[in-house]
C-alpha cells in the first residue's frame, strides 16, 4: 500500500471550524502537529491500515466522534450495539446528531469501523481520539463556506499524550492532530506503520500554496 505523508504549516487552520476547509470542528488549542496521510480512498484501502496503525500506536481505548444526519441513526445505534460499543448523544437537534462512543479493543474496533468509513466518505464528520474522551460541544462562529454562522459544534481538547484522527473530506486522507512529539517528524510517523504501507514524503502543500499565490 502506498502512502503520502504531509505536515500542514499552522496557517491553513484554526480553532474554529471552517466549513469545506480545516476543520469542520472546534478546537480548545491549536496543537503542534497536524499531518495527512493520503493517496488513498478509505473505502478502498487495505483493510488493515488503520486498525494496525492504531494497534501499532497502543491507541486503545479509543473515542470516536460522530456529526451525523438521522439518515446514519438507526444504523448507528444498531451497529453500536451489534458491537457491544458504549455511545451517548454530546447534542440533537431535528436532522443532526453528535455522539461519542467508546471502542475498547481492536474487536470492537473492527466490527464498527466499516460504518465510520461509510459516514465519513460521505462527509459527514468522523474523528476519533487515542486514550482518553476529549469532546464536548460548544457554540462556535464559522469560518469558510458557512463564513460568520453560529452553531454548535464538537470541540476537541487535546493534551500532550492525546492524538486525534479525522477522516478527509471525501474519504481520501486522514489527518492527525497532535501534541504527541512521537508524530512530530515524517520519520516518526514512519516507524508507526505497518509493516506492508510504503510512505513518501509529500510535498504536496507547497504546490497548494504555490497555486494560491498565482
Amino acid at each position: 500500500m502506498k502512502l503520502e505523508i504531509g505536515f500542514f504549516p499552522n496557517y491553513f487552520y484554526s480553532k474554529d471550524p471552517d466549513a469545506g476547509g480545516l476543520f469542520p470542528f472546534g478546537m480548545e488549542e491549536i496543537p503542534s502537529y497536524v499531518f495527512s496521510m493520503g493517496n488513498f480512498y478509505l473505502p478502498k484501502c487495505n483493510e488493515n491500515f488503520v486498525p494496525n496503525l492504531m494497534e501499532n500506536i497502543q491507541a486503545f481505548p479509543i473515542y470516536f466522534c460522530a456529526e451525523f444526519s438521522n439518515f446514519w441513526k438507526k444504523e448507528y445505534e444498531k451497529q453500536c450495539q451489534k458491537s457491544d460499543v458504549k455511545f451517548k448523544y454530546l447534542y440533537q437537534e431535528e436532522n443532526r446528531l453528535i455522539s461519542v462512543a467508546a471502542v475498547e479493543n481492536m474487536s470492537q474496533f473492527n466490527l464498527i469501523f466499516p460504518l465510520y468509513i461509510s459516514m465519513g466518505s460521505s462527509n459527514d464528520i468522523v474523528m476519533w481520539s487515542t486514550n482518553k474522551d476529549i469532546y464536548s460541544v460548544e457554540e462556535r462562529v464559522w469560518k469558510g463556506n458557512l463564513e460568520g454562522k453560529r452553531a454548535i459544534v464538537p470541540v476537541v481538547k487535546l493534551d500532550k499524550k492525546v492524538s486525534l484522527f479525522w477522516i478527509g473530506y471525501d474519504g481520501d486522507s486522514i489527518i492527525g492532530l497532535t501534541n504527541n512529539d512521537a508524530f512530530s517528524t515524517y520519520e516518526n510517523i514512519c516507524e508507526s506503520l505497518p509493516h506492508f504501507v510504503k510512505p513518501a514524503l509529500c510535498e504536496i502543500y507547497n504546490k497548494y500554496e504555490d497555486s494560491d499565490e498565482d
